[in-house]
């Protein structure tokens, strides 16, 4: 009875000191606030932060000499190391490249300079969040201040919250973005208000910003990539929310795998078709690849043998999901880039086939088999009648190559002749990677100054889907930075796309709103907490992620699974 009398005591201790210890930190928190509300009551000097650039880079050429592959520099580079070389309108067909072609500059990628006064940067004036986005960040430049006020508010009425902190990023608590987002479309505005101690108070021009009443999927599905972009990368894949933080396993390497060129035939997520390049490269030899298929609707996963010589990679899905159009026959020689930014490709060659599971056959489509051409980024119409992909010249060095978009009729799978794309085609400029919108009312593509993947000169263009009107370069793009991977929402709404406009090194996932005519809003970006070290790459948007079992799909698609044999024609 003692002895649980004193047990009792010190629980009672251990209560009442915890309760003071509560009660004091509370104290200190509200005085605290109270002497920081005081602080920045008085009267502010709003201030406009100028958004420049650093100059672009240059390069002392004379450092290539320590490479034998490369060896002596021209002298003319010698004299002149900083020269911005002409483009050399010429094909280059030998394996190597030319020096001159190896040492060229060619990003157009600009440093943003950093603002000494208190300058918001994200989000952008007229941002539009998609309705089921989770909270996101503020985050601002300012040399001069050492603890900031956030204000949020609604435009047109007396609502407002303020918050502190010390550091130039503030996140929307859980709880207030929960309350905004219960006023979609309505204007909202964020002010950030900077001082030290004994100094004025400065502060930000009024940001206006908005919460869609248009959601966007649920889900994203992305390669989580390191640079630079070479063949012994291993990297995985993952599902994001969009409405948390929270992000899965879609597929991991474990480090002897490449997964990539993933697609499906419907954006639901439950049913159709998917399918990814599963690349085994823990051979010591030649990599072994094989087509990784799932059937959404009945959760089958199985592996198979693409009956043609050589390599293959992009893919698309009509989306019945009866058809996969794939480039294959493909020979391509992948070089490491001179800047940190890009892998280069040569391709020497490669066909557009298509393979239907129902007929357990592949087949060679005419009009996008030519072996004077390279055929590649496949990409179907929503009615599955036509088929829109980039060609080029083989053997055009990866500095140089320009694609042009064709669509072709796929004409029960006899295709016929294929027809150039006005505007995204033979304009002095390389397109490539087309997206129809799920609607057909669009057309999205990637045009850039040569080349593919993420060009740092890579925007996002929009045309009408019947081909009938000229592209126009989307608002969302950043003038100094790649804008390039993208997918369309289910609801044609909303474009999500990789960009490299914060480093560019490492590309992050924005979103943009696609409005009736076709304009973008200024982009959103993923909410990422942490520090980014690998890039976001080839988003598709899917509303349902319930069947995607990361450990089925491995074992279905790994080196030791069966493969399903397949006739090619």
């Amino acid at each position: 009875m003692l002895r649980g009398r004193r047990m009792l005591r010190r629980v009672l201790i251990v209560i009442a000191a915890l309760a003071v210890a509560s009660a004091s930190y509370l104290a200190v928190r509200r005085a605290r606030e109270r002497r920081l509300k005081e602080l920045f009551s008085g009267p502010c000097r709003t201030v406009v932060g100028k958004v420049g650039f650093y100059p672009r880079c240059g390069y002392d050429l004379r450092e290539y000499e320590a490479y034998e592959e490369v060896g002596p520099v021209p002298e003319l580079f010698l004299r002149r190391p900083r020269l911005r070389l002409k483009w050399v309108e010429d094909v280059v067909t030998g394996a190597s490249m030319p020096v001159e072609d190896r040492l060229r500059w060619r990003s157009v990628y600009r440093d943003r300079a950093f603002s000494k006064v208190l300058r918001v940067t994200y989000p952008q004036e007229g941002a539009l969040f998609p309705l089921n986005f989770c909270e996101p960040s503020v985050e601002w430049e300012d040399e001069v201040n050492e603890v900031w006020q956030v204000e949020v508010g609604v435009r047109g009425t007396s609502e407002r919250w303020s918050f502190f902190t010390q550091k130039k990023m503030w996140w929307f608590p859980e709880k207030l973005w929960r309350k905004l987002k219960e006023r979609p479309g309505r204007v909202l505005w964020l002010r950030v208000k900077g001082t030290r101690k004994g100094g004025e108070v400065h502060a930000s021009p009024e940001v206006f910003f908005e919460i869609s009443p248009d959601s966007v999927d649920d889900y994203v599905i992305y390669r989580f990539v390191a640079p630079q972009f070479q063949t012994i990368e291993t990297p995985d894949m993952y599902i994001r929310e969009i409405s948390s933080f929270e992000t899965r396993p879609f597929l991991l390497a474990r480090g002897k795998y490449c997964f990539s060129c993933h697609t499906f035939s419907s954006k639901d997520g439950t049913s159709g078709m998917m399918s990814i390049k599963v690349y085994f490269m823990a051979t010591g030899g030649a990599p072994l690849s094989s087509l990784g298929v799932l059937e959404l609707s009945s959760g089958r996963a199985y592996k198979v043998e693409v009956p043609y010589p050589k390599g293959f990679t992009y893919m698309a899905w009509d989306p019945e999901g009866g058809k996969l159009a794939i480039a294959v026959r493909e020979s391509f020689i992948s070089s490491t880039p001179v800047i940190h930014e890009t892998q280069e490709l040569r391709f020497d060659s490669s066909d557009i086939a298509v393979y239907e599971p129902s007929k357990g056959t592949f087949h060679l489509l005419p009009g996008a088999d030519s072996p004077e051409y390279v055929e590649n980024f496949p990409a179907w119409s929503p009615d599955g009648r036509k088929l829109l992909f980039s060609r080029t010249r083989p053997g055009v060095s990866a500095r140089l190559v320009r694609y042009d978009v064709y669509a072709l009729d796929y004409n029960d799978g006899k295709g016929g002749t294929p027809v150039p794309v006005p505007g995204a085609s033979h304009n002095g400029r390389s397109n490539y990677f087309a997206r129809y919108s799920p609607d057909g009312r669009w057309i999205s593509f990637c045009m850039a100054d040569q080349g593919s993947l993420i060009e740092s000169s890579s925007d996002i263009y929009l045309m009408p889907g019947d081909l009938k009107g000229p592209p126009h370069r989307l608002e969302s793009n950043a003038d100094y930075a790649a804008d390039s991977w993208h997918s369309w929402s289910s609801n044609s709404k909303w474009l999500v796309f990789a960009s490299k406009r914060e480093d560019g090194i490492y590309a992050r996932l924005y979103f943009t709103h696609i409005d009736e005519e076709g304009r973008a809003s200024p982009p959103v970006r993923l909410p990422v907490k942490g520090e980014i070290t690998k890039s976001f790459n080839i988003p598709e948007l899917l509303s349902d992620a319930s069947r995607l079992k990361e450990r089925k799909l491995f074992d279905a698609f790994k080196l030791e699974a069966p493969a399903v044999s397949v006739k090619g024609e």
